[in-house]
């Protein structure tokens, strides 16, 4: 059975120029499939083509504002208020 390679992982988080997040995103891919473990599609988007790993960061910011925008507003609602 395959082994998920988390000590093989390099983080890719906005801190770090665009060139090197693609890079070591590519790394992580490359090290998942070579573990024979699948790539998580809710975590990873399963390319290496630089363009759409981009694109994948810009998607995952813009997803990740919205809900914390969605949170902000929540908790500034009255216990008593209805969701619908």
């Amino acid at each position: 059975m395959p082994t998920w390679p988390k000590d093989k992982l390099l983080k890719h988080g906005p801190e770090l120029p665009m060139e090197e997040r693609i890079r070591r995103y590519q790394h992580n891919i490359r090290a998942i499939r070579e573990s024979g473990c699948p790539v998580p599609t809710s975590a990873y988007a399963d390319t290496l083509d630089p363009a759409e790993i981009e694109l994948w960061f810009a998607d995952s910011a813009y997803r990740s504002h919205r809900l914390k925008e969605a949170i902000k507003g929540l908790a500034k609602l009255s216990p008593d208020s209805e969701i619908p």
